[in-house]
Protein backbone atom coordinates (compact mmCIF):
# COMPACT_ATOMS: atom_id res chain seq x y z
CA UNK A 1 0.00 0.00 0.00
CA UNK A 2 1.15 3.55 -0.71
CA UNK A 3 -0.36 6.97 0.01
CA UNK A 4 -2.31 7.09 -3.27
CA UNK A 5 -3.93 3.66 -2.89
CA UNK A 6 -4.53 4.43 0.78
CA UNK A 7 -6.46 7.61 0.00
CA UNK A 8 -8.35 5.84 -2.78
CA UNK A 9 -9.68 3.30 -0.30
CA UNK A 10 -7.39 0.26 -0.39
CA UNK A 11 -8.31 -2.26 2.37
CA UNK A 12 -6.47 -1.74 5.65
CA UNK A 13 -5.34 -5.12 6.93
CA UNK A 14 -3.03 -6.41 9.63
CA UNK A 15 0.42 -7.50 8.43
CA UNK A 16 2.06 -10.31 10.34
CA UNK A 17 4.78 -11.31 7.89
CA UNK A 18 8.40 -10.90 8.95
CA UNK A 19 10.60 -8.22 7.38
CA UNK A 20 13.72 -10.19 8.38
CA UNK A 21 16.47 -8.99 10.65
CA UNK A 22 19.72 -8.05 8.92
CA UNK A 23 23.17 -8.27 10.52
CA UNK A 24 26.71 -9.37 9.82
CA UNK A 25 27.47 -13.07 9.87
CA UNK A 26 27.71 -14.44 13.38
CA UNK A 27 25.52 -11.78 14.99
CA UNK A 28 22.12 -12.62 13.61
CA UNK A 29 21.44 -15.26 16.27
CA UNK A 30 22.03 -12.78 19.13
CA UNK A 31 19.91 -10.20 17.32
CA UNK A 32 17.09 -12.69 16.83
CA UNK A 33 17.22 -13.85 20.47
CA UNK A 34 16.92 -10.28 21.77
CA UNK A 35 14.17 -9.53 19.29
CA UNK A 36 12.14 -12.60 20.28
CA UNK A 37 12.43 -11.86 24.00
CA UNK A 38 12.04 -8.09 24.17
CA UNK A 39 10.52 -6.71 20.96
CA UNK A 40 8.35 -9.36 19.34
CA UNK A 41 5.93 -9.46 22.35
CA UNK A 42 5.08 -5.80 21.61
CA UNK A 43 4.43 -6.24 17.89
CA UNK A 44 0.87 -7.62 18.05
CA UNK A 45 -0.31 -4.73 20.22
CA UNK A 46 1.35 -2.13 18.00
CA UNK A 47 0.11 -3.77 14.81
CA UNK A 48 -3.45 -3.40 16.10
CA UNK A 49 -2.63 0.22 16.98
CA UNK A 50 -1.18 0.78 13.51
CA UNK A 51 -4.35 -0.48 11.79
CA UNK A 52 -6.55 1.69 14.03
CA UNK A 53 -4.24 4.64 13.35
CA UNK A 54 -4.56 4.21 9.57
CA UNK A 55 -8.34 4.02 9.78
CA UNK A 56 -8.47 7.20 11.86
CA UNK A 57 -6.04 8.89 9.48
CA UNK A 58 -8.10 8.06 6.41
CA UNK A 59 -11.30 9.25 8.05
CA UNK A 60 -9.69 12.55 9.05
CA UNK A 61 -8.24 13.04 5.57
CA UNK A 62 -11.69 12.63 3.99
CA UNK A 63 -13.21 15.03 6.52
CA UNK A 64 -10.39 17.54 6.03
CA UNK A 65 -10.79 17.49 2.25
CA UNK A 66 -14.51 18.17 2.61
CA UNK A 67 -13.97 20.98 5.12
CA UNK A 68 -11.21 22.53 3.01
CA UNK A 69 -13.28 22.54 -0.19
CA UNK A 70 -16.25 24.03 1.66
CA UNK A 71 -14.10 26.84 3.13
CA UNK A 72 -12.49 27.58 -0.23
CA UNK A 73 -15.90 27.70 -1.93
CA UNK A 74 -17.33 30.11 0.67
CA UNK A 75 -14.25 32.36 0.56
CA UNK A 76 -14.33 32.35 -3.25
CA UNK A 77 -17.97 33.43 -3.33
CA UNK A 78 -17.30 36.15 -0.76
CA UNK A 79 -14.21 37.31 -2.66
CA UNK A 80 -16.09 37.40 -5.97
CA UNK A 81 -19.01 39.36 -4.60
CA UNK A 82 -16.93 41.84 -2.61
CA UNK A 83 -14.19 42.06 -5.27
CA UNK A 84 -11.45 41.81 -2.67
CA UNK A 85 -8.94 40.08 -4.97
CA UNK A 86 -7.70 37.76 -2.23
CA UNK A 87 -4.26 36.29 -3.18
CA UNK A 88 -4.47 32.64 -4.21
CA UNK A 89 -2.07 31.44 -1.49
CA UNK A 90 -4.42 32.67 1.23
CA UNK A 91 -6.91 30.07 0.04
CA UNK A 92 -4.42 27.41 1.20
CA UNK A 93 -4.17 28.66 4.78
CA UNK A 94 -6.98 26.41 6.13
CA UNK A 95 -4.99 23.40 4.89
CA UNK A 96 -2.32 23.88 7.58
CA UNK A 97 -4.45 23.24 10.69
CA UNK A 98 -6.38 20.54 8.83
CA UNK A 99 -3.13 18.76 7.93
CA UNK A 100 -1.98 18.96 11.56
CA UNK A 101 -5.29 17.57 12.79
CA UNK A 102 -5.27 14.75 10.22
CA UNK A 103 -1.74 13.64 11.09
CA UNK A 104 -2.29 13.53 14.85
CA UNK A 105 -3.11 9.78 14.99
CA UNK A 106 0.14 8.99 13.17
CA UNK A 107 2.18 11.29 15.40
CA UNK A 108 0.74 9.72 18.55
CA UNK A 109 1.46 6.23 17.20
CA UNK A 110 5.07 7.10 16.35
CA UNK A 111 5.54 8.74 19.73
CA UNK A 112 4.30 5.61 21.51
CA UNK A 113 6.69 3.45 19.48
CA UNK A 114 9.59 5.66 20.55
CA UNK A 115 8.52 5.51 24.18
CA UNK A 116 7.89 1.75 24.31
CA UNK A 117 9.83 -0.01 21.55
CA UNK A 118 13.03 1.97 20.99
CA UNK A 119 14.26 1.57 24.60
CA UNK A 120 13.88 -2.19 24.10
CA UNK A 121 15.95 -1.99 20.90
CA UNK A 122 18.76 -0.05 22.57
CA UNK A 123 18.85 -2.40 25.56
CA UNK A 124 20.41 -4.92 23.14
CA UNK A 125 23.66 -2.94 23.34
CA UNK A 126 23.80 -3.00 27.15
CA UNK A 127 21.62 -2.79 30.23
CA UNK A 128 22.65 0.83 30.83
CA UNK A 129 21.62 2.08 27.37
CA UNK A 130 18.76 4.57 27.45
CA UNK A 131 16.75 6.28 24.74
CA UNK A 132 14.91 9.55 25.30
CA UNK A 133 13.08 11.66 22.69
CA UNK A 134 13.51 14.80 24.81
CA UNK A 135 16.84 14.67 26.67
CA UNK A 136 19.77 16.70 25.29
CA UNK A 137 23.54 17.19 25.48
CA UNK A 138 25.20 20.21 27.09
CA UNK A 139 25.58 23.01 24.54
CA UNK A 140 28.49 24.51 26.47
CA UNK A 141 30.44 21.24 26.13
CA UNK A 142 29.65 21.05 22.41
CA UNK A 143 30.81 24.65 21.88
CA UNK A 144 34.22 23.85 23.38
CA UNK A 145 34.82 21.41 20.53
CA UNK A 146 35.26 24.36 18.10
CA UNK A 147 33.15 22.48 15.54
CA UNK A 148 29.83 24.29 15.85
CA UNK A 149 29.11 26.96 13.23
CA UNK A 150 27.67 30.32 14.26
CA UNK A 151 24.01 29.86 15.25
CA UNK A 152 21.19 31.63 17.05
CA UNK A 153 19.00 28.70 18.07
CA UNK A 154 19.55 24.99 18.81
CA UNK A 155 16.96 22.21 18.77
CA UNK A 156 17.75 18.74 20.14
CA UNK A 157 15.82 15.54 19.51
CA UNK A 158 16.24 11.82 20.29
CA UNK A 159 18.99 11.17 22.82
CA UNK A 160 20.87 7.87 23.32
CA UNK A 161 23.29 7.12 26.14
CA UNK A 162 25.20 4.04 27.25
CA UNK A 163 28.65 2.47 27.63
CA UNK A 164 30.70 0.12 25.47
CA UNK A 165 33.83 -1.47 26.98
CA UNK A 166 33.77 1.23 29.61
CA UNK A 167 33.53 4.07 27.09
CA UNK A 168 30.59 6.39 27.63
CA UNK A 169 28.56 7.09 24.50
CA UNK A 170 26.05 9.88 23.96
CA UNK A 171 24.17 10.45 20.71
CA UNK A 172 21.87 13.37 19.98
CA UNK A 173 20.14 14.71 16.91
CA UNK A 174 20.71 18.46 16.59
CA UNK A 175 19.51 21.29 14.38
CA UNK A 176 21.22 24.69 14.45
CA UNK A 177 19.65 27.76 12.86
CA UNK A 178 20.54 31.43 12.57
CA UNK A 179 18.66 34.57 11.63
CA UNK A 180 19.69 36.05 8.29
CA UNK A 181 18.74 39.55 7.21
CA UNK A 182 17.64 39.73 3.56
CA UNK A 183 16.46 43.07 2.21
CA UNK A 184 13.73 44.13 4.62
CA UNK A 185 12.95 40.74 6.09
CA UNK A 186 14.63 38.28 8.44
CA UNK A 187 14.81 34.62 7.41
CA UNK A 188 15.73 31.56 9.46
CA UNK A 189 18.56 29.59 7.88
CA UNK A 190 19.57 26.08 8.91
CA UNK A 191 23.36 25.93 9.36
CA UNK A 192 23.54 22.34 10.62
CA UNK A 193 21.23 19.37 10.92
CA UNK A 194 22.45 15.92 11.84
CA UNK A 195 23.82 13.83 14.68
CA UNK A 196 26.31 14.60 17.46
CA UNK A 197 28.20 11.58 18.82
CA UNK A 198 30.20 12.07 22.00
CA UNK A 199 32.64 9.37 23.15
CA UNK A 200 34.55 9.54 26.42
CA UNK A 201 38.18 8.50 26.67
CA UNK A 202 39.99 6.98 29.62
CA UNK A 203 43.00 9.05 28.61
CA UNK A 204 42.82 12.83 28.66
CA UNK A 205 44.04 14.39 25.42
CA UNK A 206 47.04 16.70 25.80
CA UNK A 207 45.93 19.00 23.00
CA UNK A 208 42.86 20.03 21.04
CA UNK A 209 42.58 18.50 17.56
CA UNK A 210 39.81 19.11 15.01
CA UNK A 211 39.14 17.34 11.72
CA UNK A 212 36.89 19.35 9.40
CA UNK A 213 35.66 18.96 5.86
CA UNK A 214 37.88 20.76 3.38
CA UNK A 215 36.44 24.11 2.32
CA UNK A 216 39.79 25.24 1.03
CA UNK A 217 42.68 25.12 3.47
CA UNK A 218 43.12 28.91 3.50
CA UNK A 219 39.46 29.50 4.33
CA UNK A 220 39.56 27.03 7.21
CA UNK A 221 42.85 28.46 8.38
CA UNK A 222 41.31 31.90 8.69
CA UNK A 223 38.38 30.63 10.75
CA UNK A 224 38.16 32.30 14.17
CA UNK A 225 37.59 28.91 15.79
CA UNK A 226 41.04 27.64 14.77
CA UNK A 227 43.20 30.69 15.58
CA UNK A 228 44.82 28.93 18.55
CA UNK A 229 45.50 25.76 16.50
CA UNK A 230 48.14 24.84 13.93
CA UNK A 231 47.55 23.12 10.58
CA UNK A 232 48.47 19.41 10.54
CA UNK A 233 49.42 17.56 7.35
CA UNK A 234 47.82 14.11 6.98
CA UNK A 235 49.75 10.97 6.02
CA UNK A 236 47.47 9.94 3.18
CA UNK A 237 46.84 12.39 0.29
CA UNK A 238 43.34 10.93 -0.23
CA UNK A 239 42.26 12.21 3.16
CA UNK A 240 44.28 15.42 2.76
CA UNK A 241 42.01 16.30 -0.17
CA UNK A 242 38.89 15.74 1.92
CA UNK A 243 39.79 16.98 5.41
CA UNK A 244 41.63 19.86 7.06
CA UNK A 245 43.20 19.15 10.43
CA UNK A 246 44.16 21.70 13.07
CA UNK A 247 45.68 20.94 16.46
CA UNK A 248 47.46 22.46 19.44
CA UNK A 249 49.61 19.30 19.66
CA UNK A 250 51.11 18.13 16.37
CA UNK A 251 52.59 14.89 17.77
CA UNK A 252 49.35 13.82 19.41
CA UNK A 253 47.33 14.69 16.30
CA UNK A 254 49.50 12.47 14.08
CA UNK A 255 49.26 9.67 16.64
CA UNK A 256 45.46 9.89 16.64
CA UNK A 257 44.83 10.38 12.93
CA UNK A 258 46.13 7.13 11.53
CA UNK A 259 45.06 5.78 8.15
CA UNK A 260 42.86 3.17 9.86
CA UNK A 261 41.11 5.89 11.88
CA UNK A 262 40.46 8.05 8.82
CA UNK A 263 39.07 5.05 6.92
CA UNK A 264 36.78 4.19 9.82
CA UNK A 265 35.69 7.82 9.95
CA UNK A 266 34.67 7.60 6.30
CA UNK A 267 32.87 4.30 6.91
CA UNK A 268 30.91 5.97 9.67
CA UNK A 269 30.00 8.86 7.36
CA UNK A 270 28.81 6.38 4.73
CA UNK A 271 26.69 4.55 7.31
CA UNK A 272 25.07 7.80 8.39
CA UNK A 273 24.87 9.10 4.79
CA UNK A 274 26.29 12.47 5.68
CA UNK A 275 29.38 14.69 5.97
CA UNK A 276 31.55 14.11 9.00
CA UNK A 277 33.81 16.21 11.24
CA UNK A 278 35.28 15.50 14.65
CA UNK A 279 37.24 16.95 17.55
CA UNK A 280 39.50 15.48 20.26
CA UNK A 281 39.45 17.67 23.37
CA UNK A 282 39.55 17.24 27.15
CA UNK A 283 38.71 13.55 27.56
CA UNK A 284 36.19 13.42 24.70
CA UNK A 285 35.93 12.62 21.03
CA UNK A 286 33.04 14.52 19.46
CA UNK A 287 31.86 13.38 16.04
CA UNK A 288 29.59 15.72 14.06
CA UNK A 289 27.60 13.99 11.32
CA UNK A 290 25.65 16.20 8.94
CA UNK A 291 22.56 14.41 7.69
CA UNK A 292 19.01 15.37 6.78
CA UNK A 293 17.72 11.95 7.80
CA UNK A 294 16.03 11.47 11.14
CA UNK A 295 18.11 8.68 12.60
CA UNK A 296 15.78 7.20 15.19
CA UNK A 297 12.45 7.30 13.44
CA UNK A 298 9.85 4.67 12.65
CA UNK A 299 9.73 3.41 9.07
CA UNK A 300 6.66 3.81 6.87
CA UNK A 301 3.31 3.63 8.63
CA UNK A 302 2.21 1.35 5.79
CA UNK A 303 4.70 -1.35 6.86
CA UNK A 304 3.71 -3.92 9.45
CA UNK A 305 4.71 -3.19 13.05
CA UNK A 306 7.43 -5.84 13.28
CA UNK A 307 10.20 -3.27 13.99
CA UNK A 308 12.77 -5.60 12.42
CA UNK A 309 13.91 -2.97 9.93
CA UNK A 310 14.36 -0.38 12.69
CA UNK A 311 16.29 -2.84 14.88
CA UNK A 312 18.57 -3.86 11.99
CA UNK A 313 19.31 -0.27 10.96
CA UNK A 314 20.05 0.96 14.48
CA UNK A 315 22.29 -2.04 15.10
CA UNK A 316 24.26 -1.32 11.92
CA UNK A 317 24.90 2.28 12.97
CA UNK A 318 25.84 1.36 16.55
CA UNK A 319 28.30 -1.30 15.41
CA UNK A 320 30.12 1.38 13.40
CA UNK A 321 30.49 3.45 16.55
CA UNK A 322 31.75 0.47 18.53
CA UNK A 323 34.34 -0.23 15.83
CA UNK A 324 35.49 3.40 16.06
CA UNK A 325 36.05 2.98 19.81
CA UNK A 326 38.19 -0.08 19.18
CA UNK A 327 40.22 1.58 16.42
CA UNK A 328 40.98 4.54 18.69
CA UNK A 329 41.55 2.30 21.74
CA UNK A 330 39.47 4.74 23.79
CA UNK A 331 38.83 1.90 26.26
CA UNK A 332 42.50 1.64 27.23
CA UNK A 333 43.97 3.50 30.19
CA UNK A 334 47.49 3.70 28.74
CA UNK A 335 48.86 7.12 27.88
CA UNK A 336 49.79 8.28 24.41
Amino acid sequence: MNIVSFILGAPIKSKRQSQRLVAVRGEIEDLRAHYNEHIEPLTRKFENRRVACLKALRQRIYMSIGIFLAIVFVVYLFDTRQRLDIPWFLYLLPALPLFWWSSRPVQRYKSDVKQRVFPKIFSYFGDDFIFSPTHSMSLSVLKRSKLLPHYDDAKFEDYVQGTYKGVEIAINELQLTKEVRRDKRTDTQTVFTGVMVQLSSHKKFNGHTVVVKTRGGFINFLSDSFKSLVRVKLEDPRFENQFDVFSSDQIEARYLLTVSFMERLQDLATCFTGKIQCAFYDDKLLIMLASRDNRFELGSIFNGATFEYEFSQINKEMQQLFAMIEVLKLDEYTGL
